[in-house]
């Protein structure tokens, strides 16, 4: 016991550390940021071109089936309002979210161009 040595455990006392508190985003500032980066265009190459692509084909798909296939009145019908609530979505968060309008308005314009080369 005599060659025993004694460890001694500094411990830092609580009153001594304060960490700086984080910012606390508001829902709104969520919901915003969620938005645009949902619309954002993504960073890889290949998946940028895969994304503006797609922007254009899907609706042309769309397109050329609305004109080709005989639907019923009533689909035609609620394929329209669907498409109004879109409209109707968009231009809500254009005005909402400034930071989105550029590439809200090139993914629009892009959808357009698609339903024109499926017409």
């Amino acid at each position: 016991m005599a060659d025993e040595q004694k460890i001694v455990v500094e411990v830092p006392s609580d009153r001594g550390y304060s960490p700086l508190p984080t910012p606390q985003l508001s829902k709104l500032e969520k919901f915003k940021k969620g938005w645009i980066n949902a619309i954002a265009l993504p960073d890889n190459l290949a998946d940028l071109a895969f994304d503006l692509t797609s922007c254009v084909a899907i609706p042309a798909l769309f397109a050329s089936c609305w004109v080709s296939i005989p639907f019923p009145g009533f689909l035609r019908l609620g394929v329209l309002v669907v498409i109004g609530v879109i409209a109707g979505c968009s231009l809500y968060l254009r005005q909402a979210i400034p930071e989105v309008k550029d590439l809200l308005l090139l993914r629009v314009g892009l959808v357009a161009v698609g339903v024109l080369i499926g017409l």
